[in-house]
């Protein structure tokens, strides 16, 4: 996502959060996924950011969700689709939009596991581990339906991706991620560190665009409801390969998602985007 920045190696993670960002979500996706096998990788949280959000209830104002996703899954929807799955600071575990109660919350100083089983029979599950204690299972799935191994509509074989809305998803936090033992990670039994699926051959790499030269912006220019929206999506559609985002109003206002106490409103906010030609 444009308003994630990544540092120290891949490994450290933070969102913008100046004025209107920090009511934003934003994060990445790793790129190393697995299709079989049982792996773990952990998400520290490692402080909150600074914001001004006076309408916004405290608990809702620095979060982080942990979890995997398909790789062509939106990096902005884990646990919102049918194929991605996380773990949320609230104390919430989500999939295909439907959130439930699981473990505890967490936040600043806490340190959360994410366990991937593939090998389970009939079905796969995903669990978590927060500070060392096992919270245990938190869903199970039909891992044929995911569709593991196959193809993509990016083009790759498919496969689990850690994600944290790496897969990681956050609001007003900055978390550091573990993918090896010398990284920090601490695995429970029975589960190898996610870098070791690599050597275990069980891996799949992400798309991805070998050299920024291979990138592409495209500019849309004209009056409003000439077709411009209209001609992008279908653009995308038929170019998936590309993983073009499709950046406007539309794209902010989603990743605002404000949860809210009843009673309570948020004022309703005008973005004017501008374009000046010379």
């Amino acid at each position: 996502m444009l308003d994630f920045n990544i540092e120290r190696n891949g490994l450290v993670g933070y969102g913008l959060n100046e004025k209107g960002f920090g009511y934003c979500w934003s994060g990445a996706r790793a790129n190393v996924g697995i299709t079989k096998g049982r792996y773990c990788f952990g998400c520290v949280v490692v402080s909150a950011q600074r914001v001004y959000l006076d309408d916004t209830a405290l608990d809702q104002r620095h979060l982080c969700r942990v979890g995997v996703s398909r790789g062509d899954d939106v990096v902005r929807s884990l646990g919102e689709t049918k194929d991605s799955f996380g773990f949320g600071g609230t104390g919430k575990f989500s999939n295909f939009g439907k959130f439930l109660e699981f473990g505890d919350r967490f936040g600043v100083g806490d340190t959360i596991v994410c366990c991937i089983d593939l090998e389970g029979k009939p079905f796969g599950s995903i669990g978590f581990c927060k500070n060392g204690k096992r919270l245990g299972t938190a869903f199970q799935f039909d891992v044929d339906a995911i569709g593991l191994g196959g193809l993509d509509s990016c083009f790759s074989k498919a496969a689990l991706f850690p994600h944290v809305l790496p897969h990681v998803l956050l609001k007003n936090v900055v978390v550091q991620m573990q993918f090896s033992v010398e990284q920090g990670l601490v695995p429970p039994e029975g589960f190898r560190p996610w870098a070791l699926a690599v050597a275990d051959g069980n891996m799949v790499i992400g798309p991805s665009l070998s050299d920024p030269k291979d990138c592409e912006l495209i500019m849309m220019v004209g009056l409003p409801a000439s077709g411009k929206t209209t001609w992008v999506e279908k653009w995308m559609k038929n170019h998936p390969d590309k993983r073009y985002v499709l950046l406007g109003t539309n794209l902010i206002l989603e990743q605002m998602k404000v949860s809210l106490p009843a009673g309570h409103f948020v004022p309703e906010v005008i973005i004017f985007l501008s374009l000046v030609f010379a």
